[in-house]
């Protein structure tokens, strides 16, 4: 429940001094990267420009953690039982022609458009914008342009490095394997920089605010770092956490059906970890150099900055040697960091921020209103620095598994030197590694209190006997029908399920509140 015992004239007193002249907005939100195993520690412009200037969540959440639900629940403002996009295929939701035809002609852009905000959206956006037979109005594929957004360069598909196509304003924009010319997040470093030129030149005509998004490749598989960051925390290994390749026997039934890494395994999930590390050196040179143009241009200072990622990720934790996609802290806890006029330096909460706020907010930060049909909250007040207005305690995860046996797998690359030029190059695939499997549906509801004295996750889970079937009982002798529980001032990582120790009383406020969150709607609905 959002709380706000303060008295409500000083909080809009503390908002109203946060807005000032209209700012400009930008994010920077990067794929699969966590939070707890320890992947911003190559990120020193995100530690000294972002972080050091403004707030850290230290519990930042992904509501879905996987990437085309996720992505649309920052995208609308919308839990995935909202905006309807349940997994990464067309027939799932994403990106598909419904979507595209009623949820997305209210998202974010739609409304900053309306507020007079010059825009750009470039990188990964949807894992199947581009594809064939999406899209709406009468443009398909690359040529559909979201709407709302002033200028486009989006991928078309999910993340790559090298060997993709861009929608540059609706024209397909081809790309290979040299890395000076074409290594993603090198490009959007390049585009990024080109829009704040065109965007200050606007600014300074007539006043206009600009609002930019990039979506980075980075850290996504097929982990390719650029040449100069290749070696990255070389030799190292992934963290072993009290998780690591330990088998869940007392979890739900696709990941106590997991078995060991093998040695290769382990290794592959290592080389792994070391390269996804060298991915995000490059995101953090983007950042470092857009903070050299707003701060030459002076508008550092009038910037909103976020900094997220669609969710986080697991390395070798219950034997699962890379991928997300689980209800677990490594899956669904994300980097959070905002830098904004107002905003305190070096400010740090514990309130449980989730995806679904982020559109609210900066609506919020644009407007002063958030539209009644968004499922998120406006966190705006809590950017004042005024320790006293509070936010609601919990967060609803979700996730709506395909049923079915699934590993992901991934690409490795080198560089090789042709014609005077680097080129990435093929050299060999990981094993694939288990992600989804049957009755891995699941709803939780997670809790943090501003003082940590309450943080834990209560998970009930859907079962099916064929996938996309009608939902059955849950075996009552098995996770699945009896739930998890994990209380992470105990059991930090989540090592031992206790959901049958729970107290009556303790279960029953717990399941409620997971109901109520499970099918609610809108501000009044979800609040």
């Amino acid at each position: 429940l959002l709380e706000m015992a303060y008295p409500l004239f000083l909080v809009l007193g503390a908002v109203a001094a946060i807005r000032g002249p209209k700012p400009n907005v930008i994010i920077v939100l990067t794929d699969d990267q966590d939070i707890l195993l320890n992947s911003t520690r190559f990120q020193p412009n995100l530690m000294k420009k972002v972080a050091s200037e403004g707030l850290t969540f230290t519990h930042g959440l992904a509501n879905t953690p996987v990437c085309c639900p996720s992505r649309s629940s920052l995208l609308t403002g919308r839990y995935t039982h909202n905006h309807g996009a349940k997994n990464n295929t067309i027939p799932g939701g994403c990106a598909s022609r419904e979507w595209s035809a009623t949820v997305e002609q209210d998202a974010l852009a739609v409304h900053m458009d309306k507020a007079g905000y010059f825009s750009l959206y470039a990188g990964k956006y949807l894992n199947n914008y581009g594809a064939g037979g999406t899209g709406t109005g009468g443009k398909q594929g690359i040529s559909y342009i979201p709407p709302g957004w002033s200028e486009w360069f989006g991928l078309q598909g999910n993340s790559r490095y090298y060997n993709y196509t861009i929608s540059n304003n609706g024209v397909a924009e081809r790309h290979g394997d040299s890395y000076e010319k074409d290594y993603l997040t090198d490009v959007l470093k390049r585009r990024a920089l080109q829009f704040l030129d065109t965007a200050q030149q606007k600014r300074n005509a007539t006043g206009q605010p600009f609002f930019m998004w990039i979506g980075t490749p980075a850290a996504h598989a097929n982990f390719a770092p650029a040449p100069q960051y290749e070696y990255t925390a070389y030799g190292e290994k992934a963290p072993r956490t009290p998780t690591w390749n330990k088998i869940g026997t007392d979890r739900h039934q696709t990941v106590r059906e997991v078995k060991p890494m093998t040695p290769e395994a382990i290794e592959q999930s290592d080389s792994a970890y070391t390269r996804r590390l060298g991915t995000l050196r490059s995101v953090d040179d983007m950042i470092g150099a857009i903070y050299e143009h707003l701060e030459a241009t002076g508008e550092a200072n009038n910037t909103y900055f976020i900094y997220t990622a669609d969710h986080g990720f697991h390395l070798g934790q219950l034997g699962m040697a890379f991928d997300k996609r689980q209800l677990y802290d490594t899956d669904i806890r994300v980097p959070y960091y905002i830098r904004g006029p107002g905003i305190p330096k070096g400010m740090i909460r514990h309130d449980p921020i989730s995806h679904v706020d982020l559109a609210p907010t900066v609506i919020d930060i644009a407007t002063g209103e958030v539209p009644a049909e968004w499922d998120g909250q406006s966190y705006l007040p809590l950017l004042s620095g005024n320790q006293n207005v509070t936010w609601r305690q919990d967060a609803l995860i979700q996730y709506f598994g395909e049923g079915q046996t699934e590993t992901c797998g991934s690409g490795n690359n080198t560089y090789q030197l042709v014609n005077e030029e680097l080129v990435s190059w093929f050299s060999g695939k990981y094993i694939p590694a288990p992600c989804d499997g049957a009755n891995n549906t699941y709803t939780c509801v997670r809790r943090i209190t501003p003082d940590l004295k309450v943080n834990d996750i209560m998970c009930a889970f859907t079962c099916f006997i064929h996938p996309g079937g009608t939902p059955v009982p849950c075996p009552q002798d098995q996770a699945e029908g009896y739930g998890e529980y994990y209380d992470m001032n105990i059991d930090f990582w989540q090592t031992t399920n206790t959901a049958r120790d729970l107290p009556d009383q303790k279960r029953k406020v717990l399941s409620e509140r997971l109901e109520d969150l499970r099918n609610c709607q809108g501000q009044k609905g979800c609040g």
